[in-house]
């Protein structure tokens, strides 16, 4: 029910979005381990000395991935303990933060069996699901051979998006994933680059996931659109983020809304409407996605 209450909320602010539910949403798997990669991309290439930098994480189960920004996972650990702080009062305090927009909010999950890629965001509170197209990759595997944090790695080369990438994957580790959407060979991709390193997936570490309880799966009752419903909807709720964000957060008087920029600075209300129009002023402020031919 809860679930249901804040898409109603959400519904009234922006407007009418396309929705339908999926059976995808009910398949569960189970993480097997997880690997983290140190995601780089130009995505200004008139500013090819700031590019967006993310860790990035990938869990692998037996028939599903889930590829999730690391980063942001940290950042919500650091406000779950914010919210058990006590106040002055000695009442627990509520509290709701905004990323910054070189934070990935969303994330993929791969089907390799169904060829199947959702890809899930949220507007608000609400998570939903985009189907994208599934990504079939030609590879060329090559002879060429290195070793990436010990583990033996072999070299191929594929096309996707409009970028040629050479990838190292190793079949020491069987799964048939890699970062982002790139997968489809026989072991894992631990490194992955365009021919102009303007995106590159840097290896940052394997763990087997035992005795885990990182279950992959889709959220429960999210409802299914569009990406063009959705953008359209999710640029509507953030023309006046601040006034959305109060409407759905819960009336409790110890809730509070904290606003930060890139840097993590504390911005009053004025400074952050100030921030989000002069984004939405900036004229193609990605003119490198990755995707090219999008």
């Amino acid at each position: 029910m809860k679930t249901f209450f804040f898409l109603k909320r959400s519904l009234a602010f922006f407007g009418t979005i396309g929705l339908a539910f999926s059976a995808f949403a009910q398949e569960k798997d189970q993480a097997l381990a997880s690997v983290v990669y140190d995601f780089i991309h130009v995505t200004d290439t008139n500013k090819r000395e700031n590019p967006k930098k993310e860790s990035m994480i990938l869990y692998l189960g037996k028939f599903m991935s889930a590829y999730k920004s690391k980063t942001l996972a940290l950042k919500l650990e650091e406000i779950r303990k914010e919210m058990g702080e006590e106040n002055d009062n000695g009442n627990k305090r509520k509290l709701f933060s905004f990323n910054s927009p070189n934070v990935s909010n969303d994330e993929l999950f791969l089907n390799p069996q169904k060829q199947k890629l959702i890809r899930v965001d949220k507007i608000g509170p609400t998570a939903y699901q985009i189907p994208e197209d599934y990504p079939i990759i030609n590879w060329k595997i090559t002879n060429q051979t290195k070793i990436i944090g010990g583990y033996n790695c072999q070299q191929a080369f594929g096309e996707f998006g409009g970028r040629l990438y050479t990838v190292w994957f190793t079949p020491e580790i069987p799964f048939p994933y890699g970062p982002w959407k790139l997968h489809g060979l026989p072991g894992l991709i631990l490194q992955a680059s365009d021919a102009k390193n303007d995106v590159q997936f840097n290896y940052g570490g394997f763990k087997k996931e035992l005795d885990s309880k990182v279950s992959i799966a889709l959220p429960d009752n999210a409802p299914q659109t569009t990406l063009k419903d959705f953008m359209k909807a999710k640029a509507a709720f953030e023309k006046n983020l601040m006034f959305n964000q109060k409407a759905l957060a819960p009336g409790n008087a110890n809730t509070r809304i904290v606003l930060k920029d890139q840097s993590g600075r504390q911005l009053s209300e004025n400074e952050f409407k100030e921030m989000m129009e002069s984004r939405a002023n900036e004229k193609n402020p990605i003119n490198n996605p990755l995707e090219l031919n999008k």
